[in-house]
């Protein structure tokens, strides 16, 4: 396994005993909710330069 792979996994495994799984499952939803929100909000945005005026 390379250096660069290694450290993700070894910090992964130093914290995993200190996350609470079911907060950061909250978190993770309530992101994709506002990421969907913000997609939805700038569909609905005209495309092309503003009018002047």
């Amino acid at each position: 396994m390379s250096v660069s792979a290694e450290l993700p996994r070894l910090v992964l495994a130093a914290t995993a005993p200190h996350v609470d799984q079911a907060v950061l499952n909250d978190v993770i939803a309530e992101e994709q909710r506002q990421r969907d929100r913000l997609r939805e909000f700038t569909g609905q945005c005209p495309v092309g330069r503003p009018r002047s005026g």
